[in-house]
């Protein structure tokens, strides 16, 4: 199977400038971009598609140039807006753009070194291209090679000017100029001759390549990829109420290993075929495998595992699967936790917004509601009455019972409520 149609299979094309792209990336060499947006200090799983896509070709030995846009994040991109955006100080953008390069560092080491595929990529800003540049000089750059009716013609442009109640400035405006620039500076310096974006930035990217055209009469070419859509056809990782943070001080790897554990049968496939290297073979394997007992979670289980395992490493997937071995049974829940490392006990602590214990005893119904489990002692008898309060997996009946230190079991005591509301108490001292 050659590139194109591994992409192909995968659901990572949507468009190309030229067919003669893919015989250039498969024979090794090329070099190509993507862009990244600082508005944020954190990606999202939605980034991640991209991400994969790119190392998709990087594995057939090619270079990718990861950029985040220091510059174009000064002004906000003002595509699908319907106001401009509020601008972000120079310390919030240079904070946002180390965030993301460190994200990105984190996820191509991980490939590499989970994979063993070696590759080459370089991270680089686009507010370098532009801090030295004056505006005069911008203007022959990039404004003598670009007219004011195509920058009209654009979609972003169009929808603000045509409805009364809402206009653009002219810094919005000028953001495609910045944006097209890129492309020609990154040929000029670098070599790279390829683009790889997303899908609605079709037009941004085939301007950037009429630019080179037209200054320097060399033929460049661009790559888009479809947006990742759920079974609702809402972005993954956008605005839509589903916005996953692939950093773990926003979103631990257990939140996000649930995540994909609950996606719908339907999609397993088509994620697995963007968010992992498994091979096409490997993935149909998978999926037949799910599909004959779908209930098991199987193919889920593969997906969210391939998943964290990019993102935060091996070591993530294993604590991941242990907290959920506690959250969701499927095991002794209490000797599972006398295995866990520390490690796994804070992440564990940190789901279940856990509580300490230093007094030697405690009452059980005031630690009940100390968790957070029951509103009030009063309720805690209630519950206890109906059977569903436990302490280690044993069900608490006496509400005069007293909970003690040595009670904890690698240093936790567990409190359950029901069938699946967990709380631990760290035993502080033992």
């Amino acid at each position: 199977m050659n590139l194109r149609q591994e992409r192909e299979q995968r659901g990572i094309v949507n468009q190309f400038s030229n067919e003669k792209v893919f015989d250039l990336l498969g024979k090794w060499g090329q070099k190509f971009y993507i862009w990244f947006d600082p508005s944020a200090d954190s990606l999202q799983i939605g980034n991640m598609f991209s991400v994969m896509a790119a190392i998709h070709l990087m594995k057939y030995g090619n270079k990718c140039y990861f950029l985040v846009g220091g510059a174009t994040g000064m002004i906000g991109d003002p595509s699908l807006k319907n106001a401009e955006r509020s601008f972000l100080s120079e310390q919030q953008l240079r904070h946002n753009e180390q965030a993301i390069y460190n994200q990105l560092k984190t996820f191509l080491e991980n490939v590499k070194k989970n994979y063993d595929i070696d590759f080459e990529y370089e991270m680089v800003d686009n507010y370098d291209f532009y801090k030295d540049m004056n505006y005069l000089k911008f203007l022959r750059e990039v404004g003598k090679y670009m007219t004011v009716n195509t920058m009209m013609a654009k979609e972003s442009v169009k929808k603000r000017i045509e409805d009364p109640e809402k206009s653009i400035t002219y810094a919005e405006f000028s953001y495609m100029l910045i944006q097209w620039y890129d492309f020609l500076h990154l040929f000029e310096n670098h070599g790279v001759n390829i683009q790889l974006w997303w899908s609605d930035q079709r037009g941004n990217v085939t301007t950037g390549m009429e630019i080179i055209r037209k200054k320097l009469d060399k033929e460049v070419f661009c790559l888009t990829i479809p947006l990742v859509t759920d079974a609702s056809w809402a972005k993954y990782g956008k605005s839509e109420g589903n916005a996953v943070r692939v950093d773990k001080k926003k979103n631990s790897p257990y939140f996000v290993y649930q995540f994909f554990m609950n996606v719908e049968d339907v999609l397993v496939e088509k994620l697995l075929k963007v968010f992992s290297l498994k091979s096409l073979e490997q993935i149909d394997t998978i999926v037949k495998k799910h599909m004959e007992k779908p209930e098991l979670r199987y193919g889920q289980k593969e997906l969210a595992s391939r998943v964290v395992e990019v993102l935060f490493g091996k070591e993530a997937v294993q604590q991941a699967e242990k907290i959920s071995k506690i959250l969701f049974g499927g095991a002794d829940i209490m000797e599972t936790i006398t295995w866990f490392a520390t490690g796994d006990l804070d992440a564990l602590a940190e789901e279940t917004w856990s509580i300490s214990m230093a007094a030697t005893e405690e009452k059980v119904v005031d630690i009940f509601t100390q968790s957070g489990l029951t509103s009030s002692n009063g309720d805690a008898k209630k519950m206890m009455q109906s059977g569903s309060l436990f302490i280690n997996e044993v069900k608490v009946e006496d509400p005069q019972m007293m909970i003690t230190k040595d009670m904890g079991v690698n240093g936790v005591i567990l409190l359950r409520k029901g069938k699946k509301q967990y709380k631990i108490v760290r035993v502080v001292g033992a």
